[in-house]
């Protein structure tokens, strides 16, 4: 399952953003980092895997496309989009 939206956060936010919504203090879900890189990070979650993708938007100067991967429906999914939308708005 795939969920893609266009956030106003460079990609290097919304990696952070997402970072801090599965490890931060306030977390919102419980998970550990599989792998990482400079464009995603790959989370495992009790339920599975969920993988966040950012990168700069090929179509839309200054915007920044996300792409959150599960191999099965996960509840938290929506509530992390939410999360990212959120803060895009505030930019």
């Amino acid at each position: 399952m795939t969920t893609e939206i266009e956030s106003s956060l460079p990609p290097t936010a919304v990696l952070e953003l997402t970072r801090s919504f599965f490890l931060g203090q306030d977390s919102v879900a419980n998970a550990w980092i599989e792998t990482e890189s400079e464009s995603h990070i790959a989370f495992c979650t009790f339920r599975g895997h969920l993988s966040v993708a950012a990168f700069p938007d090929p179509e839309l100067q200054g915007k920044t496309k996300v792409r959150v991967t599960t191999l099965r429906e996960e509840g938290i999914v929506p509530r992390l989009v939410a999360q990212i939308a959120l803060h895009s708005s505030t930019v």
